[in-house]
């Protein structure tokens, strides 16, 4: 199992503009610049992740044709739960949230690489199901990046699930 507390994202200014004309939202980009760094302020990335082997006789977790599978959780931390919430807000979580997921992605990709494969893209998992299955959180210790669930809620509520599969690479005849 690996733990990363505090690593760095990046928010990418132009997409969130994008997102934001998408949606018919008009704001110049200094008000952008401010929202975004707001958020930046208050975001306390974390995330914990382990790979497990199709052939693990605890049976965490179903692999299909993988050959191992990866789980995730990332949290942006408790701090943006005290944020006023609205539109503009929520797209800027969200893009940080992206990031983020692209960042253990990446990580997960380097080991993938070593043992030859190849992954499948990320398959995000509902916290009910994550915390119904008691060996995947007494192997993953969600805790020790302060993810809680309590009363089928999920704290901080910047939080999410993901499993991802390992293929081993077709050989080049």
């Amino acid at each position: 199992m690996k733990k990363i507390k505090n690593f760095k994202i990046d928010q990418r200014q132009g997409y969130i503009l994008r997102e934001l004309k998408k949606r018919n939202i008009s704001i110049s980009e200094e008000e952008l610049y401010e929202k975004i760094k707001e958020v930046q302020d208050a975001v306390l990335p974390a995330t914990i992740y382990d790979t497990f082997s199709s052939t693990d006789p605890s049976g965490i977790i179903d692999c299909g044709d993988a050959v191992s599978i990866s789980v995730f959780a990332v949290t942006l931390g408790k701090n943006l739960d005290v944020i006023a919430s609205g539109e503009i807000t929520g797209v800027i979580i969200d893009d940080a949230m992206d990031a983020s997921v692209n960042f253990v992605k990446k990580l997960i990709q380097i080991e993938a690489e070593e043992d030859h494969c190849e992954l499948l893209e990320p398959v995000e998992m509902p916290p009910d199901s994550v915390y119904s299955n008691s060996k995947l959180c007494k192997a993953m210790e969600f805790s020790k990046i302060d993810i809680q669930f309590d009363n089928g809620r999920v704290l901080p509520k910047s939080t999410r699930f993901y499993s991802i599969g390992w293929l081993l690479k077709k050989r080049k005849r």
